[in-house]
């Protein structure tokens, strides 16, 4: 059985770069809209072409990262590649005064500074495979960092805001950045790569189409996710007349949660199967989005956030895992489809909630959410005969 003291001082190093590098990452990208409308006055339209170009840089970015580990590039010069974007980025951000400059300049940075949690996901596995250890367990630590990143960072940048303003807080996501490079120095061996003979023939590469189809379920529970956290603030304060503070703290209640779910859900996993977890899991996505649209009181809306944390980390936990076990010969590019889907699905959401919601109202946004969360339910169910190649926890 796997636990936290059979990680050595390698697997410690691979979670808190990791955790630094989503720690970076969560203090700038949830905090753009704000700045490009408050910071640089520009008119809201324009936050979704800044979006959608650093979206389009960052699905190539993941997808080129994944084929290069495949076929045995060092790890150290591309994660550099990740973490140098990250920290000229955030340098360049306390120096932005114009949208243009931010388009010609940040938005190509950020797309590849974007692709590094892939790659130190990939490292992860690849160190696990020559230690023996549970890949899975492995997943699920570095699957937890990122979620406690997610937690602290846009909170932190945001209150840096609102106290000493933009310039403060991009000042503050480079010295993460500067911490996370020091780190990459330390974590990183010298030539460490895949050591698998890989495929070098595209034309007698098949299309993989059990790892699409796994790409496309977790899309299915991430846009689920980003309709409902587009959609929340408006709706609990705006259509049900909730507290102020009522999406701050379903969101922690959630964020609280989905912690601890993440490491149930291996155990789970061990004995259900990889599957079965995320039809539990979508099952519940389905219910608490359906259940959000009948609260009516503070209360209510905290203990359907437990719900909603207890799906988000069942899918989180093992999702990874469930991708990767589709190609285990190909970690670096199953690792991108799992960023990608994450990335793509996180974009569709956003988006299709402002024009549901024009539409119609945020309640519909929340049924739609259910909506997506049953068709990733129906996609497991019909694709229970496409099996992973990997041995484990799936079957």
């Amino acid at each position: 059985m796997f636990s936290f003291a059979q990680l050595r001082r390698q697997e410690i190093l691979i979670l808190l770069l990791q955790f630094t590098n989503s720690l970076g990452t969560s203090a700038l990208i949830p905090m753009m809209s704000f700045f490009i409308v408050e910071g640089l006055g520009a008119e809201p339209w324009q936050i979704g072409f800044y979006t959608g170009l650093v979206l389009s840089l960052t699905l190539v970015a993941n997808r080129w990262a994944g084929e290069r580990l495949d076929h045995g590039f060092p790890v150290r010069t591309l994660l550099l590649l990740s973490v140098g974007a990250f920290v000229a980025a955030a340098t360049l951000l306390t120096q932005t005064s114009s949208f243009f400059m931010l388009v010609l300049t940040v938005a190509p940075l950020m797309g590849v500074a974007n692709m590094g949690a892939g790659i130190i996901f990939t490292f992860g596995r690849l160190n696990a495979e020559r230690r023996n250890l549970d890949i899975t367990h492995i997943n699920s630590w570095q699957r937890m960092t990122v979620s406690l990143a997610w937690m602290i960072g846009p909170a932190v940048s945001f209150a840096l805001v609102a106290q000493f303003g933009f310039r403060t807080a991009f000042i503050c996501a480079l010295a993460i950045g500067l911490i996370h490079l020091a780190l990459w120095h330390i974590a990183v061996p010298r030539g460490f790569k895949s050591e698998k003979e890989r495929k070098t023939n595209r034309n007698g590469d098949p299309v993989n189409w059990g790892l699409l189809i796994a790409g496309f379920i977790c899309m299915g529970f991430v846009i689920t996710n980003s309709l409902f956290v587009s959609a929340m603030p408006l709706f609990f304060v705006r259509e049900t007349g909730l507290p102020g503070a009522t999406p701050g703290l379903s969101l922690s209640v959630k964020c609280l949660v989905e912690v601890f779910v993440i490491f149930g859900s291996v155990r789970l996993a061990e004995r259900i199967g990889i599957r079965q977890v995320l039809m539990l899991a979508a099952c519940l996505a389905a219910a608490s989005m359906l259940l959000f649209t009948q609260v009516t009181a503070l209360w209510q809306a905290l203990t359907v956030s437990v719900l909603e944390g207890m799906y988000y980390g069942l899918f989180a936990g093992v999702a990874i895992s469930f991708v990767q076990s589709f190609a285990p010969d190909r970690p670096g590019r199953a690792t991108a489809i799992y960023m990608n889907s994450l990335f793509l699905g996180g974009m569709i959401g956003s988006v299709s909630m402002g024009f549901i919601a024009s539409a119609t109202d945020f309640q519909t946004v929340l049924y739609v959410a259910a909506l997506t969360s049953f068709a990733a339910l129906v996609v497991l169910l019909a694709t229970l005969k496409v099996r992973p190649q990997d041995t484990g926890p799936e079957s």
